[in-house]
């Protein structure tokens, strides 16, 4: 009986669609602005909103290189650079997309509904994509990420899986965790840290402290005696948001 059950559960199983779907999140400062983690071989779901454009951006060093769509008469679709300008033009335009660049490809589900008002948060303005330190090499040279290894003893149990979204001018070069504790590697001793804060369920902001590791002289690494799955850093005008992908895996 207990085989037949487990029979029953693998054919059921089997039978069930699977979808690699990844959707947008908004960020803390505005719901309207969004971010969404690029991964090869997944979907990405975007909602536009009638009488409303969106701006989808890439990688800096992206380039459009050609966009296929199932319906092209039902949205207004307008690429530059690294920059796709879109919006639904009819009534259910729900189609898909495939985006091609010097770099990546991109499959998109494209959905159209209407906002309450302009200030709709589920409205998306902007949706930037993030991309992980694994995949966006530009972010490090190789000679940095050598040092890096030659200063930590079990790399293979650091996580390394972070994002960043905003102002890159006060962005770390190096984001990792063990587990316990929170690490940054900004530019140069001499340059300004950004505060920090740790941003809850609730979207608020709490002020988190941090120290510099005394023991790198050569390397600005600050020390944050925590984990968080979303951190904001703040320098006057500038604001640079942190995500931890890995924190909730």
């Amino acid at each position: 009986m207990k085989k037949i059950i487990m029979q029953i559960f693998f054919v059921y199983c089997t039978l069930q669609p699977l979808y690699a779907v990844i959707e947008p999140r908004p960020l803390s400062i505005d719901q309207r602005i969004k971010v969404i983690n690029y991964q090869p071989d997944a979907i990405f779901k975007f909602v536009g909103y009638y009488n409303y454009q969106s701006t989808i951006e890439l990688e800096k060093s992206e380039e459009v290189v050609s966009i296929s769509m199932g319906d092209t008469t039902s949205w207004q679709i307008v690429p530059s650079g690294n920059l796709i300008f879109i919006k639904p033009v009819e009534n259910f335009a729900t189609t898909n997309m495939t985006l091609i660049t010097n770099k990546r490809n991109y499959i998109f589900e494209l959905f159209a509904e209407n906002a309450t008002d302009i200030r709709d948060p589920n409205i998306t303005f902007s949706l930037k994509f993030l991309y992980s330190e694994a995949q966006n090499l530009e972010k490090t040279t190789n000679q940095e990420r050598t040092n890096l290894f030659v200063d930590l003893e079990k790399p293979e149990e650091l996580n390394f899986f972070y994002s960043i979204s905003g102002d890159e001018e006060i962005a770390p070069v190096k984001i990792f965790d063990d587990g316990e504790f929170t690490y940054m590697q900004f530019r140069s001793r001499n340059s300004e840290i950004p505060a920090m804060f740790s941003v809850g369920t609730d979207q608020q902001e709490s002020l988190v402290n941090f120290k510099i590791d005394p023991n790198n002289n050569n390397k600005k690494y600050i020390i944050i005696e925590r984990v968080y799955p979303k951190l904001t850093l703040r320098l006057g005008e500038k604001i640079l948001c942190i995500f931890n992908e890995a924190y909730f895996i």
